[in-house]
């Protein structure tokens, strides 16, 4: 999709820079929402988040009235410094995906406290250790052992089978 919208991106970009109003309305009309968000991903891939503000937008002399801007932009923040910090949307549901990720090597995944509980548990079932779990997601041997015994109560209320003993820390069974 990234590839097949590029045109549309590249064409915005100009469209903002050299094109009227008109031009950038008859553009995004004619797209999706999907592409629209597509297409917003593209146009941000293709800017520079360490140009300076002053920088990025120098060549708007304008407001969004069309009339000349009075004051010129001062600062001298990057793109990235006037970034707000965006929570997450996801605060609760669990992504399956993401849980399977973060327990499996590699760069750590941030997961919300319903995603943190279900790695644990899958975890735990799997047969990882609580040391193992622990540093998989970041967090002690011990918090990963209270949400275990957490997720264990809910999982009987529920009718669920548990391991009398978390799989990956049984000992000397041999």
């Amino acid at each position: 999709m990234a590839e097949a919208l590029l045109p549309e991106a590249a064409g915005l970009v100009v469209d903002v820079h050299e094109g009227s109003a008109g031009d950038i309305k008859t553009r995004l009309a004619g797209l999706s929402r999907h592409e629209l968000e597509a297409v917003a991903v593209l146009v941000a891939a293709l800017a520079d988040p360490d140009r300076s503000l002053k920088d990025a937008l120098s060549w708007v002399t304008f407001d969004e009235h069309g009339a000349p801007n009075a004051s010129p932009m001062e600062s001298r923040r990057t793109v990235r410094e006037a970034a707000p910090k965006v929570p997450s949307s996801r605060r609760y549901g669990i992504d399956e995906v993401l849980v399977e990720r973060a327990l499996r090597p590699g760069p750590r995944v941030r997961l919300n406290r319903d995603e943190q509980r279900r790695a644990v548990d899958v975890g735990i079932r799997r047969g990882m250790t609580y040391d193992d779990v622990a540093e998989r997601l970041g967090t002690s041997r011990d918090a990963v052992e209270k949400a275990w015994e957490r997720a264990k109560r809910r999982a009987r209320a529920e009718g669920r089978w548990v391991p009398p003993v978390a799989v990956g820390e049984i000992r000397d069974a041999a």
